[in-house]
């Protein structure tokens, strides 16, 4: 399906900042990765935890194995093995100036495949990070580089495909190279949530946040509560919204968004390319604590004062509005997907006068003040804790309080602030140790609480301190790993009849550092299947005899340097 231009006047209107680049993109003649019709399970710029989604989900009808192929020709820039992120991956540089990328295989063509197991057995190790040279692998349009699979951090057997300037390696929504994606159905509106702002703010008198579902009647949506909404103050909008694709349930992301107050354009974002470095700021696009509590995926539409998103196209006063008239005020918000199709919300409000507004930031009873264009430090006799400038993303009120834990522990829990505000950047927490023996040191970090589970953060002992670097607030302490990792064998090797040799390797405080496996005294190439706890090796002719009775050790070692070992014969 061509990408559709916006059909009425009004939408070519607004969106010339982003029109252009229909042209550059239709003359570019990418044919399929697949052989077989693409249905989506996720698209570009959809919103991930921590980032926004860099290419497009391709179902592979639920299996591993299916063919992936070259969309044009041109040569392998570079390929890389990871237990997480996208897996067995390739990325091909093409003459056009774009870069494809083809992630979470299973395993790749017999020609690179051979040539990887080379290097990882040069370098005795799964994960590599390999770029040849331009002449080295060459490939052409059409021509198999690969298989679908589930390696890295997929959820499900799938093809991520990205698009990407090869210049700066900025991915580019792929929807925009013509490929044949069925797509009429417009973006789904759930619900609208009101923010007061400033101290002043109000929402029908009341200075809490608003939550408000939506119906849609015919083409237009609007707001179940026919009650009057007053507003007076300074005031910011979310909506929760999602895309759909024909053939396809799951959820996806937008393409635009705007917001009109009085016909006038107060903010506009759309999603064509960005930067790598710029999509943790998602964090503060959506309503990060909202995700938090219930897991749902607010857009807000005013900006965080460190909030430098780069799809943002238009906006008055960072989207925030002041509501100071006794006038009624029509509001529309717009939302389109990337094949044109769009949705309506329209609702009016009734403005209150209001005093001037007094900046404020929300709990600033009893906080600290920490601004977040500079570096803020708080520490006392039990902990220090550092926050580079532009880590926050807007002012903070910052509270820290301590208790003791519940359980055997070197330190006080450390209450830092509150798991619902986002953070830019990591900072450096430093904690200081109670009662750890000495014969411990080395095996002392900084774990996270939540829920009552204890994730590991890592750490260094400094001068009877553990010092760590910090991507969230929360509850922290320190504690101790002397508890090896546990493998547990999942093949019988007295009746070892298959191609795999298998384990499952555990460790519940610090997590899997390394393995390294070894058979008949020779490093072996096992793979780790990280989100499934998985290790396995792929028995290989070249590298053992067949009919043989084998020799096989097994390490594991954990973040803490604590170590597992695991020895057995078999016969194959």
């Amino acid at each position: 399906m061509q990408y559709k231009k916006l059909s009425l006047l009004f939408y070519s209107l607004l969106f010339t900042s982003f029109t252009y680049s229909q042209i550059d993109y239709e003359n570019i003649n990418f044919r399929s990765p697949v052989d077989f019709p693409i249905y989506l399970s996720g698209n570009f710029g959809e919103i991930r935890s921590t980032h926004f989604h860099a290419g497009i989900d391709i179902k592979t009808q639920g299996v591993i194995g299916k063919k992936i192929y070259a969309v044009e020709e041109g040569y392998i820039s570079r390929i890389k093995v990871s237990v997480n992120s996208y897996g067995k991956t390739i990325y091909i540089n093409h003459p056009n100036g774009y870069t494809t990328v083809y992630g979470h295989l299973s395993k790749f063509n017999s020609k690179i495949d051979k040539l990887i197991k080379d290097i990882q057995y040069q370098n005795n190790e799964f994960e590599i990070n390999y770029f040849p040279k331009q002449n080295d692998l060459p490939v052409k349009k059409g021509e198999i580089i690969g298989f679908s699979g589930n390696t890295g951090s997929s959820e499900g057997p799938h093809l991520h495909f990205e698009v990407r300037e090869t210049i700066n390696q900025i991915p580019v929504n792929p929807l925009f190279f013509n490929f044949d994606v069925d797509d009429n159905i417009a973006p789904v509106l759930y619900s609208l949530v009101i923010y007061p702002l400033n101290k002043n703010s109000t929402i029908n008198n009341n200075s809490e946040i608003k939550h408000l579902k939506l119906k849609k009647n015919n083409d237009a949506y609007s707001i179940v509560d026919t009650n009057q909404i007053h507003l007076s103050g300074d005031i910011g909008f979310g909506i929760e919204m999602y895309d759909y694709l024909n053939n396809s349930r799951n959820k996806c992301g937008i393409y635009t968004l705007s917001v009109f107050i009085d016909s006038l354009l107060i903010y506009n974002h759309s999603i064509d390319k960005f930067s790598f470095y710029e999509t943790g700021y998602v964090k503060s696009h959506i309503d990060y604590a909202e995700k938090v509590k219930s897991k749902k995926t607010i857009q807000k539409t005013f900006i965080d004062p460190n909030n430098n998103l780069s799809i943002y196209k238009s906006n008055l006063n960072r989207g925030i509005y002041s509501f100071n008239k006794d006038t009624s005020y029509n509001i529309k918000f717009i939302a389109t997907d990337v094949y044109g199709n769009n949705s309506e919300l329209s609702f009016h409000v009734i403005g209150q006068l209001a005093d001037l507004p007094i900046p404020f930031v929300k709990d600033s009873i009893n906080g600290i003040f920490m601004k977040w264009e500079t570096e803020n430090v708080f520490e006392d006799d039990e902990i220090k804790i550092i926050i580079p400038e532009k880590s926050l993303f807007d002012t903070l009120y910052f509270k820290y309080s301590k208790s003791e834990p519940k359980y055997r522990a070197y330190s006080n829990i450390h209450h830092i602030h509150n798991i619902y505000t986002p953070l830019n950047k990591g900072y450096s927490l430093s904690i200081k140790t109670l009662g750890l023996p000495s014969e411990l040191s080395d095996k002392a970090f900084i774990a996270k609480i939540l829920d009552n589970e204890i994730n590991s953060i890592g750490g260094e002992l400094i001068n009877g301190h553990i010092v760590s670097e910090v991507k969230t607030f929360g509850d922290f302490i320190v504690l101790v790993d002397t508890i090896s990792p546990e493998i547990k064998p999942l093949s019988d090797y007295n009746n070892l009849k298959g191609k795999e040799i298998k384990f499952l390797i555990t460790d519940d405080l610090s997590g899997v550092k390394s393995y390294n496996g070894y058979i008949d005294n020779n490093w072996a190439l096992f793979e780790y299947d990280q989100k499934n706890d998985l290790l396995f090796y792929i028995m290989d002719s070249e590298k053992i005899h067949k009919n043989n009775e084998h020799e096989l050790e097994l390490f594991v070692i954990d973040k803490n340097d604590n170590i597992s070992t695991y020895y057995t014969t078999f016969y194959w």
